[in-house]
């Protein structure tokens, strides 16, 4: 079954926020806001579109996400975007989350990320997720997002633009990176969150259940205009089929990174 995309429309651009490759964020005709990274120039858009996707098929909290539609005229208005050439039509955009901050929030108040999410259960299943996309830069605070809610703090999974060997991946580096058998970065509070074997068995079950159609079906849905060949559809495909297969014993062979690790 194809992928249900809900597409919206940018009315608006609020300007640039901080990152690698400059996302916007654009208010849109759904009333909502969008973190938006652009289609030219890397393949942030198509990261990004994977990761989310694959992150709400095991059942990981990601923002909502949509297709932004933006017109010729609000690029002309922007002398970033202008500068940039970015392309009108389809872009990747994230939903804003309310009351929202990265890691660096509980950092100043030296609290410890486990006892203050309300999903702290999350935890070493994004651990799994990140080292089947090989994403390489999570240790990193500002790639956690946390909202305040009743008591306490809820963790999303955000930015994928590392992932897939990177932002400019090829064809040549998803094939090398399809064997990668080390850990990817993990932040410390995370990696402390992973317990034994058994915090990771039933997200490793997850995604080892993500089938061949389901994989083939998030790529081919990945827009035509954002310039991924069917060859490297075809690559990228058999990146996420091969370290399917190779996670489990990524993770179990490097039990010793995780310092809570018992049995």
């Amino acid at each position: 079954m194809p992928l249900s995309l809900k597409l919206v429309k940018a009315v608006r651009d609020i300007g640039v926020n901080r990152g690698a490759t400059g996302p916007h964020f654009m208010e849109c005709d759904d009333g909502l806001t969008y973190l938006v990274k652009f289609s030219g120039g890397s393949r942030a858009a198509v990261n990004e579109f994977i990761g989310q996707t694959l992150a709400r098929a095991v059942v990981l909290p990601t923002p909502n996400s949509a297709l932004v539609d933006l017109s010729a005229e609000l690029i002309a208005h922007s002398s970033d975007l202008r500068n940039r050439a970015i392309p009108p039509g389809l872009h990747q955009g994230s939903e804003v989350v309310a009351n929202s901050s990265d890691l660096s929030e509980l950092e100043r108040r030296h609290r410890r990320l486990d006892e203050e999410l309300v999903n702290a259960e999350v935890l070493p299943g994004t651990v799994c997720l990140d080292n089947w996309l090989l994403t390489e830069d999570r240790d990193r605070v500002e790639n956690h997002l946390i909202q305040a809610v009743p008591g306490g703090f809820r963790y999303y999974m955000v930015d994928f633009t590392h992932s897939f060997t990177g932002p400019n991946w090829t064809a040549d580096s998803l094939d090398q990176g399809s064997f990668v058998r080390i850990l990817v970065p993990t932040e410390p509070q995370v990696a402390a969150s992973v317990r034994g074997l058994h915090s990771l068995e039933s997200m490793m079950k997850r995604i080892e259940a993500v089938g061949d159609t389901k994989i083939e079906e998030t790529v081919a849905a990945i827009p035509g205009a954002w310039s991924v060949s069917e060859e490297e559809r075809q690559v990228l495909v058999r990146f996420l089929e091969l370290r399917r297969g190779l996670l489990r014993g990524v993770l179990t062979s490097n039990a010793s990174r995780f310092p809570n690790w018992i049995g």
